[in-house]
Order: structure tokens, then sequence, then C-alpha cells
């Protein structure tokens, strides 16, 4: 495969800076994360949440674009994401739990595009998904395997082996991956995160409204408030 293109003429220009991974953004294990699937609905009564510590509220709201799925039953949350961030990838495992916990709400995960680097690996997030692959969660846990393993970043053999895994084409990847609608996917994301104020990641907005800035659990009791925080946020609308 010829080395992969990236389009950032509109993103550049933005000037948008990496998203900065300060200590709010704390690790989660895999393991407490993957214990929770298996546990009931926390109660929200034994918590209280407070706007400014626990939450944020946004006057513009962060819609669903018309590249993602429909808000479910429940509600919908927004991650915005780097598959390279070790937050992100530690957080992921608590991602999935919720959402297997709460089928009726629809988790939307956004690869943010704040620098070069970043935007690549955005591409490649996008590229997959316009191809109908369904790999996001395989994509960032390949990417830790990665950083795990070897300390660095995947590259284009790394890209191309996890391709052939998935038994994805490479051609077909590669024409998905310099299409301009990645590129406007790239910068609908770009545009919100700037419009949201979010600068870290892993950030989650609830129902578009809610801009989570309690830390993410690092236990099973504090996963359990985390998880009772995102319901009282999706039933205040």
């Amino acid at each position: 495969m010829r080395q992969l293109a990236l389009i950032f003429t509109l993103l550049l220009m933005v000037g948008c800076q990496p998203a900065s991974e300060e200590p709010q953004q704390t690790e989660v294990s895999s393991e407490v994360a993957a214990e929770l699937t298996g546990n009931a609905p926390a109660q929200e009564e034994q918590w209280s949440f407070t706007e400014g510590k626990d939450y944020r509220v946004l006057e513009q709201p962060v819609e669903i674009a018309a590249f993602e799925p429909a808000a479910g039953e429940g509600g919908y949350i927004t991650e915005f994401l780097w598959p390279g961030c070790p937050h992100c990838q530690h957080f992921n495992p608590t991602v999935i739990a919720y959402e297997l916990e709460r089928p009726s709400v629809t988790i939307i995960k956004r690869a943010a595009p704040a620098n070069e680097r970043w935007a690549l690996d955005a591409r490649v997030f996008y590229a997959l998904r316009d191809l109908g692959y369904s790999l996001d969660d395989e994509l960032i846990g390949y990417y830790e395997t990665i950083r795990e393993n070897h300390n660095r970043l995947p590259d284009q053999d790394d890209i191309n082996a996890f391709l052939a895994e998935h038994a994805v084409d490479p051609e077909a990847f590669q024409r998905a991956y310099e299409d301009t609608s990645v590129t406007d996917k790239l910068r609908v994301v770009l545009e919100d995160m700037m419009a949201a104020d979010i600068s870290s990641v892993p950030t989650l907005v609830v129902n578009g409204q809610y801009v989570v800035t309690a830390p993410a659990p690092h236990s099973q009791d504090e996963s359990q408030r985390y998880f009772a925080l995102l319901d009282h946020l999706l039933a205040m609308d």
C-alpha cells in the first residue's frame, strides 16, 4: 500500500492543539471494568452530583451528526477520544461495561483530530466505519497492544497488519481513507470539540448537553458512582 495521505488544509487552519492528558483523566483497570458487566445498575440515590464539579452544561449542544447512529430510547453519550491515548485505552472497558448494562443508551465514539498524528488515526477510525466495519474497540485495543509491547504508536506496517487481521481490503481502505467524506467527518468532530471547549480526552458528553468533568473511575465503587452520574445526566432531559 502506498503511503497514507493526509488532507488537513481546513483542519490545520483552525490551529487546534493536541488535547492534553491531564491528571483528571484517571486510569481504570480492565479487570475492574470487566467485573462491572455482571453488576446490577447502581442506585443513583446513594450519591449526589454537582454542576461545576461532576459536569458542566453546554450552551450549544453537541448534536448527533448525520454519519452517526440515532439516539437510543435511553438517550446517547458521545465520547471524544484518541485511539493512541493511554487514558482512552484504559477507560474503554468502562465505556463498554456501561454500554452492556444500558442497552437503551447509544454510545457514539468520536476520534478527535486534534493534531496531525491524531488526524491520521482518526482517518483510520472513520475509514473503517465507512467500509461498514464495527472495529472501534478492536482498533483501540490494537493501539494499546502496540504501546504496551513496543512503547510507540502504530506505523504503516502495523495498520496494514490490522487490516489483514480483520480481512479489510487494503485498496478499498486506501480509497476510503483518502475520501473527502472522511475529511468532512473530521471537520465536524473538530468544530464540535472547539465549540464545547473540549481540550482533553477521553471526554464524555451526555445527550449533547452535559460534559462529564468527574474523574474517570479506578475502582468498582467509583465506577458505580460514575455510572450513576451518567444515569442522572441522561434523566435530566
